[in-house]
């Protein structure tokens, strides 16, 4: 089936604007820059992308179509997704820098063009987005208004599980959370880990526990705010969301800390472990034969007066400053934003994200159809902790979330860090 995203682009104005009133409490209110280049130079466009599976092959269709066109070049240069994280900052200010770069939008971006290190994407927005909503422009501008990233698409995130694994053990999909802890509990009693993380290699994951708990007690107001700096990490509020995540403390492996990503992913196919936390990405990673037997649920509700809020984070693409071919940087941007770049892009992705563009349209299996169903009937949407915090804060956040699995009971000496890493950072911006 083909499917448009206008429901969801409406759902979400609210939140992103609130996004946005909250990001300038960080934010300097610096603006992207203009590269000073009156003609571009030789050689292709150097797309630097954090792309390395199913996401790959979307992106690589939209830049054959585009190489189609005869307007210029792209070169392709994909890096796991750590890698390019650690290395972005040293891009950018670097003498010579990729021109394009895949990323994330919200706060993430800002922090870059608040730097001047971003080309002021305005006028790709005036000449070819005008049919995308003001929620995904805001989303896409900096605290003074100009727009430094195109978006591309964006994704949910669930509870997975294997539905065979489900069946076998005795276990339906969990609404709230007593009835997944319960659940936990009858899976950890048949012999089988009931929640699995890939902590040793990608320690933000833990990060989507904090998150949603945080959404689920306290409200996604609240979570925008303390993220944004308005609350602080050591207070009530918060060990409210420490003593929820305590509950499943039991239910994670010993090894917790010490289990990769791929094996993480091998425990959940196998079913040594029975439910992950994960966004729509993980459904690349496990093994094809299994895809069709994976499900997921919505993240369990704690306070049904909370209204209900999902993560959605939203990808796309900024330009570096330092660019030297700032209207081949445009031409494609545009094209990869246009509804035929997007479909391009999303039917080689697996059915793993949602199209941007109100325009594109793209198959759908089953999963994608619930996520989309999913956001579209939430109250309010979010990012991800570190596009609503700004990237530099996810260190301590990782910090403080692996610290407390190891020690729950040094939640104090916890906490202040947290705090006091936070304001450091953000008086350091």
């Amino acid at each position: 089936m083909t499917r448009k995203s206008q429901h969801w682009l409406a759902v979400t104005g609210l939140a992103l604007a609130a996004t946005v009133a909250l990001a300038g409490c960080v934010s300097t209110g610096g603006a992207g820059s203009s590269a000073a280049v009156t003609k571009d130079a030789a050689g292709p466009l150097v797309l630097q992308s954090r792309f390395t599976g199913a996401e790959k092959s979307g992106l690589e269709a939209v830049i054959k179509a585009f190489d189609k066109k005869g307007e210029g070049k792209v070169q392709l240069n994909s890096l796991p997704t750590t890698t390019f994280d650690t290395q972005l900052p040293s891009y950018l200010t670097s003498k010579n820098p990729p021109d394009v770069y895949t990323w994330y939008a919200g706060q993430a971006t800002r922090d870059f063009a608040d730097q001047g290190l971003l080309l002021n994407l305005s006028d790709v927005w005036k000449k070819s987005l005008g049919n995308y909503s003001s929620a995904l422009k805001t989303l896409s501008s900096t605290s003074s208004g100009e727009q430094v990233f195109v978006p591309s698409d964006y994704y949910w995130w669930g509870v997975y599980y294997s539905k065979s694994e489900f069946k076998k053990l005795g276990i339906t999909p969990p609404k709230t959370w007593n009835d997944f802890l319960t659940d936990s509990a009858k899976i950890k009693a048949q012999g089988v880990t009931p929640i699995t993380m890939g902590l040793s290699d990608n320690s933000w994951l833990a990060a989507a526990w904090f998150d949603y708990l945080d959404l689920r007690i306290n409200g996604a107001k609240y979570h925008l705010a303390l993220l944004a700096g308005k609350h602080s990490y050591d207070s009530a509020p918060v060990r409210k969301v420490f003593a929820a995540m305590k509950q499943i403390l039991p239910d994670l492996s010993p090894s917790i800390l010490g289990t990769s990503y791929n094996q993480s992913i091998s425990d959940l196919s196998t079913g040594n472990a029975a439910m992950y936390l994960a966004g729509a990405f993980i459904e690349t990673a496990v093994p094809t034969a299994e895809r069709k037997d994976l499900g997921f649920f919505q993240f369990p509700i704690i306070d049904p007066s909370v209204p209900v809020s999902e993560e959605a984070p939203t990808d796309g693409f900024m330009v570096s400053a330092k660019t030297t071919r700032p209207t081949l940087a445009k031409e494609f941007l545009e094209f990869a934003a246009s509804a035929k770049g997007q479909s391009l892009l999303l039917n080689g992705e697996d059915g793993i994200s949602l199209a941007v563009n109100p325009s594109a349209t793209q198959t759908m299996d089953a999963l994608s159809t619930q996520g989309k169903n999913m956001l579209q009937s939430a109250s309010q949407v979010t990012q991800f902790f570190n596009r609503d915090a700004g990237d530099a804060q996810q260190t301590p956040a990782d910090t403080a979330l692996t610290q407390f699995i190891a020690e729950p009971n040094n939640l104090d000496a916890i906490l202040k860090a947290w705090q006091a890493s936070a304001v450091k950072l953000r008086a350091g911006s």
